[in-house]
Formats: C-alpha cells, sequence, structure tokens
C-alpha cells in the first residue's frame, strides 16, 4: 500500500476493504477489531483486577451483549459469539446482504477455519477455486490459504465461521 493510500484511510477520505484492514493491522502487530477502536472486553473496564491471562472456564455471552462489527460498505455485520479473542476460538455469526465480487477482499493468515451456512447462498474461494455453500454446507480450510466470501444469490445469507487462532 502506497503512504498516499493510507494516508487516505487515516483521513476518512478512503473507504478501505477488509482485507486491507486485515493487512494494516497484522503489520501493525495488532488484532482487527482493536484497529477498529473496539476494546477486547468490557468487562476489562469494569474488573481492572481479574487476571486476562488465565480465562475463566467457562463464559457466558448473552445475546444482548454480543460485540458486533459491521463492516464496510454495511453488507455484513459479524457477532462475536465467544467472550473475546483471548481464547483459541473465535466464532463469529455473520449476517451478510449479496454483493459483488471484489478482488481486494482477499484474506491470508495463520490457522484454520471452518464456515458452515444457516441461511441463504455462500460464496468461499480458496487459492482460485470458487465453492458454492448453501444451507446445511460447511467448508474447512487452512487460513494460510488466499481466500474471499461472500453473500451470492437474492436474500441474506446467515453463516457461522470458527477461526483458529483468533484473528478479529
Amino acid at each position: 500500500m502506497s503512504r498516499t493510500y493510507l494516508s487516505q484511510i487515516e483521513r476518512g477520505m478512503s473507504n478501505p476493504s477488509i482485507g486491507t484492514l486485515k493487512r494494516i493491522a497484522e503489520a501493525m502487530n495488532i488484532t482487527f477489531i482493536s484497529l477498529l477502536g473496539f476494546k477486547e472486553s468490557a468487562e476489562d473496564e469494569r474488573e481492572p483486577e481479574k487476571n486476562w491471562d488465565q480465562p475463566q472456564e467457562v463464559s457466558v455471552v448473552k445475546e444482548g451483549k454480543r460485540k458486533v462489527l459491521v463492516y464496510p460498505g454495511g453488507t455484513r455485520r459479524a457477532f462475536l459469539l465467544t467472550p473475546d479473542l483471548r481464547r483459541k476460538l473465535e466464532i463469529l455469526l455473520t449476517y451478510e446482504e449479496p454483493q459483488q465480487e471484489n478482488d481486494e477482499d482477499w484474506y491470508q493468515h495463520e490457522g484454520e477455519e471452518f464456515g458452515f451456512v444457516l441461511e441463504g447462498r455462500y460464496e468461499v474461494t480458496v487459492k482460485g477455486q470458487t465453492y458454492v455453500l448453501e444451507k446445511g454446507d460447511s467448508i474447512y480450510f487452512p487460513s494460510r490459504l488466499p481466500h474471499k466470501m461472500r453473500c451470492i444469490g437474492e436474500k441474506t445469507a446467515t453463516t457461522i465461521w470458527v477461526i483458529t487462532p483468533p484473528s478479529f
């Protein structure tokens, strides 16, 4: 990325893709979600004496307390179903509107991913191979392979994603 483009992003003059934001976060050695100004956990503020290096064995995330991320362009909303990003898994519930293909939205990072389609049609492209998933279908792949995804068809797609290690 050029300095000019990064400056435009910083000044709010450019709307970067999720892939671009993930690359910036990776270069800065921070989580994607912290790049957007979100705290890792709302409990961090209320209970600073807690030892967050040792997460509780059992955690409950109430539906109304989920962390949410609305992606640029507003076509995808992701809800974090795990309590924070300090565990070994990141589990997301996503709602995504149909969208056109975008050559910029390629992701690549360490770990593994598993996706499950609850509703709608979803297209996942991994290392140049495109897979069309429908309700009840799932996909698994190593995250180090270049990949991108989008909702296709006429209605909103609802998906569950399990990612390890957390990369948001």
